[in-house]
């Protein structure tokens, strides 16, 4: 008999998650006053952010064969799934913006995924995706599913807009997929997290005066630059900021938005951390066609970074997302927490979740050749 799950109904779980509690602690302590007093918090999640449909799934054991069409789920989903076999369809998006040498060491058969079913706008060959013969088809908010629908297929939706920063839409991605595939690691990423937030706080400047005033360039491509201002759900630099203890300087700005030269002269950023398009070592080399860098401090005192790619770019939600605070933490206040600090960091962190050694080679390869490092 298949199982009933409302679309997102996992992600309440997700204040479970934040108070520390497990699946089975919250079924033990329904009468627990504790609980009672959280009630009306996920009442209100319950509002926010189920969809309202239904949808009907296999039992877990059912689940023999995935289609993941939405690029940042990929790595949480590789991490997760009981058998990566399972994975037959991916899209491509999800590898362009990852490293190689650690999907390869993540996710050793990733390259044989099929990858023909989706295209570069997220359109769908639906004959090449029925000839995948999913069981279910994970996806990413309306402008995916407006593809998927009538298919026969289970398709679960991954996206909330409430959700905008990458701790709470990471927590959410962790649970709703331990309540598809019955498994027992919904704790994984939200005590990651808490180790990440604990370390955190030591870096953390005591005022904002003593704070490093950053840029997030979301993307430069062909002279239209972009730039990261509050979190929203297709930009996150405000929360990581946040986290890091740094002061985004356009967070004026709601999500993204284009801006000129003049604007970046005048917010005169500390530092500077890049995203897609142009890589940094073109604005340190001043050579990026119609902008002129050599004004803005970032440039003069050469701190200008790629933001790293593991199984995804840290830039967006992924399975490596409570790693990011802590680099962007090295990066700006290197005399409380150095870059070897950050090192030590990362390759226990591959320890504890992947159980992976990362090498001296790996990390100079995510690390030291992105930007100024």
């Amino acid at each position: 008999m298949k199982k009933q799950i409302i679309i997102l109904l996992a992600i309440i779980v997700l204040g479970c998650v934040f108070v520390g509690c497990s699946k089975q602690s919250v079924e033990n302590d329904v009468n627990n006053k504790e609980v009672k007093e959280r009630a009306p918090w996920i009442k209100v999640a319950e509002e926010e952010m189920i969809s309202g449909e239904d949808v009907k799934i296999p039992p877990a054991k059912d689940i023999k064969r995935v289609v993941i069409v939405a690029p940042p789920i990929t790595s949480v989903v590789i991490k997760l799934i009981p058998d990566q076999k399972m994975i037959v369809g991916l899209n491509e998006k999800a590898f362009i913006q990852s490293d190689d040498g650690i999907m390869e060491k993540v996710f050793p058969k990733y390259k044989n995924i099929d990858t023909k079913f989706v295209g570069e706008d997220f359109s769908i060959n639906k004959e090449s995706l029925l000839a995948l013969k999913p069981d279910i088809i994970l996806y990413y908010g309306e402008a995916q599913k407006k593809n998927l629908e009538n298919i026969g297929v289970p398709i679960i939706n991954f996206f909330s807009p409430k959700l905008t920063d990458p701790k709470d839409v990471t927590i959410a991605w962790n649970n709703l997929l331990c309540e598809i595939f019955d498994i027992e690691k919904k704790s994984l990423l939200s005590d990651e997290w808490q180790h990440s937030e604990k370390l955190s706080k030591k870096i953390l400047p005591q005022s904002n005066s003593e704070k490093v005033k950053a840029l997030w360039i979301f993307r430069n491509v062909k002279g239209k630059l972009m730039v990261a201002g509050k979190s929203s759900f297709d930009a996150y630099a405000e929360s990581y900021f946040e986290k890091a203890g740094i002061i985004n300087v356009a967070n004026e700005i709601q999500g993204t938005a284009e801006v000129n030269m003049e604007q970046i002269q005048a917010w005169n950023p500390d530092m500077i951390f890049v995203f897609q398009g142009v890589p940094a070592g073109a604005y340190l080399k001043n050579n990026i066609e119609g902008q002129d860098w050599s004004m803005i401090k970032a440039f003069q005192e050469k701190k200008i970074y790629d933001i790293p790619k593991t199984t995804y770019s840290w830039a967006a939600p992924c399975m490596d997302s409570p790693l990011m605070p802590l680099w962007l933490g090295s990066k700006a206040y290197p005399e409380k927490f150095t870059n070897e600090d950050f090192i030590k960091e990362f390759k226990d962190y591959y320890t504890r979740v992947y159980s992976i050694s990362l090498t001296d080679q790996d990390i100079k390869a995510i690390l030291g050749l992105s930007g100024n490092k």
